[in-house]
């Protein structure tokens, strides 16, 4: 650049001096022309240099927030790895009063125990520092090859995780990816996106119920009310909590008129009284996101009574999580799709493969058990169990779908660029 502006300098003195010296007005004239062609000639190739170099470094910039945010760090901790040989693998789980969470765990000790493990599962009780004394059991124990963490806070986990994969127990992660340090394998999610997707069937369900004369209130600014359930303990949990709450601020035709949080052992009457002082302060609400289907089915049963209770019509009501293996939500789902007033339930976002079927459509592996497997494949093939081969250290995305009564649906791969990644951030926004 000092190389352009030095020789745009030059032709400008040029010119000075040949205004100066030049008797020939004409020939003058058409001199400064082709000068002044020549300057704007450089100047053009100034602009589309730097124009080139903001886009390179721009390119770099974005590039280097993928790695970040994918976790592809090269320095990560990591250990050299050798299984201990012990058949024991236990499950340690945030809490066993999550269905969906337990289905899938219980498809991976399935899996784990036809190849002669025994399968253990531990509740942490909503307790991350539960957690990592488990581990720390696991390693004391002594007979324990592998551990499944849905893990609650990676953080926490990072030494005495390290000291399991010393003493040679592999370690799979459900629902978290450490970047700081490595384990045998993931299971991920991108849980930003089933926050937004749940806010965005929302959107579509009031707009399909208002459209073929649903009653459904709207505030001063002729906005639908909304009640967001959310979670913030754990880190994924601010993700989805991040995208729920920021994907109803940012609607141009919802607003956010509550905030709580239900969740663990006691979700579904915590969602219950949640939903009833939210009814009982917001009579106009119409609309809960909630976090997972346990607190998805305690809101909608205190919608129905409190409808009971006014004479209000459950088609006018809509319960949606972010979250949907459960087999008694499910029913619940698809008693919606059948009539729409018997229950407040409407939609889901939800991860994990999409069941597999046979030729008759009859599924022959649901979600949850598809995400369990994953999880068995990362801890028998650490193992070195003949016939498994993931890779030692991936990181498996699972697939997000969406959907709702009035067929609104959505989904999202590996691979694909996130249209919720402005809400993976470690800090809660709501």
């Amino acid at each position: 650049m000092k190389k352009i502006i030095a020789i745009v300098l030059a032709a400008v003195m040029c010119l000075s001096l040949a205004a100066c010296s030049s008797t020939d007005y004409t020939s003058q004239l058409d001199g400064i022309q082709d000068s002044l062609d020549d300057i704007q000639a450089l100047l053009d190739s100034l602009t589309a240099e730097d124009a080139a170099e903001e886009a390179e470094a721009e390119e770099a910039e974005e590039a280097e927030e993928v790695e970040e945010v994918a976790g592809e760090t090269s320095d990560k901790v990591t250990v050299d790895f050798e299984w201990n040989g012990q058949y024991e693998v236990w499950s340690i789980l945030p809490t066993t009063g999550a269905e969906g969470l337990v289905m899938i765990n219980d498809a991976m000790g399935a899996m784990m125990e036809a190849e002669g493990f025994t399968y253990v599962k531990k509740d942490a009780q909503g307790d991350p520092s539960a957690q990592v004394q488990f581990v720390e059991d696991a390693i004391a124990a002594g007979n324990v090859g592998c551990l499944m963490i849905a893990a609650m806070s990676v953080d926490m986990l990072q030494d005495v995780v390290l000291d399991a994969l010393e003493a040679g127990i592999a370690v799979a992660m459900l629902g978290a990816e450490p970047t700081a340090y490595g384990i045998s394998g993931c299971v991920y999610t991108a849980y930003e996106i089933t926050g937004m997707y749940a806010v965005q069937a929302a959107e579509d369900w009031v707009t399909n119920r208002v459209a073929e004369g649903g009653d459904i209130p709207t505030n001063a600014d002729g906005l639908y009310e909304v009640a967001c359930d959310v979670y913030t303990d754990i880190q994924d949990g601010v993700y989805r909590s991040n995208a729920i709450t920021g994907t109803v601020d940012s609607s141009d035709i919802l607003v956010r008129v509550s905030t709580t949080s239900s969740y663990g052992d006691s979700a579904y009457s915590d969602a219950y009284d949640n939903a009833q002082d939210v009814l009982g302060a917001n009579p106009d609400c119409h609309i809960f996101i909630a976090y997972e289907p346990e607190e998805a089915m305690g809101a909608a049963d205190a919608i129905a009574d409190y409808c009971d209770q006014n004479g209000l019509d459950l088609a006018d009501y809509c319960v949606i999580p972010c979250y949907g293996e459960d087999s008694t939500f499910l029913e619940l789902y698809a008693g919606a799709q059948e009539d729409p007033s018997s229950t407040a339930i409407k939609g889901y976002s939800t991860y994990g493969d999409p069941a597999e079927t046979d030729a008759d459509g009859n599924v022959t592996k649901d979600s949850a058990t598809l995400t369990g497997e994953h999880l068995g494949d990362i801890l028998l093939s650490a193992c070195g169990i003949e016939g498994y081969d993931f890779e030692y250290g991936a990181t498996y995305y699972d697939t997000i779908t969406v959907s709702n009564i009035y067929g609104y649906s959505d989904s999202w791969v590996n691979g694909n660029d996130n249209p919720a990644i402005e809400y993976k951030i470690t800090e809660y926004i709501g």
